[in-house]
């Protein structure tokens, strides 16, 4: 039995506002390929203080490990071009408790894509 889990991922840098035009190029990049590949996207803005524009989260609705394994590589992918750069990715479990974890590009590593792709991988296959 598999089940749709929403993913809410937030992009961040270091380098570059979150209105700066260069940013929301790279980020919009994200959300085409992300949407290519996995076919489920929505996005939402989400106000920033202290800025004109807001952060923007794109919305994965995964229903499938193939979804899953090619979101993982998609963000695996964009976290490596820039080491500044940074994913928050948030849902919500099996019970019901919001969860969440961050990837950055400076330290990304096999083990913590593992244990994302783990712990959504349970909730699609129902376990």
């Amino acid at each position: 039995m598999s089940s749709t889990v929403e993913v809410a991922i937030a992009a961040q840098t270091a380098k570059y506002d979150p209105d700066h035009p260069d940013w929301r190029n790279q980020v919009a990049a994200l959300h085409t390929d992300l949407r290519r590949e996995t076919g489920a996207v929505a996005t939402r803005s989400v106000p920033a203080p202290g800025t004109k524009g807001g952060f923007v989260d794109v919305v994965l609705a995964l229903g499938t490990s193939g979804a899953l394994v090619a979101a993982v590589e998609i963000l695996r992918a964009w976290l490596g071009r820039d080491k500044t750069r940074s994913i928050t990715a948030t849902w919500t479990d099996e019970d019901g408790k919001e969860r969440r974890f961050t990837l950055t590009g400076e330290n990304l590593d096999q083990q913590s894509l593992t244990a994302l792709s783990e712990s959504i991988g349970r909730m699609i296959e129902g376990r």
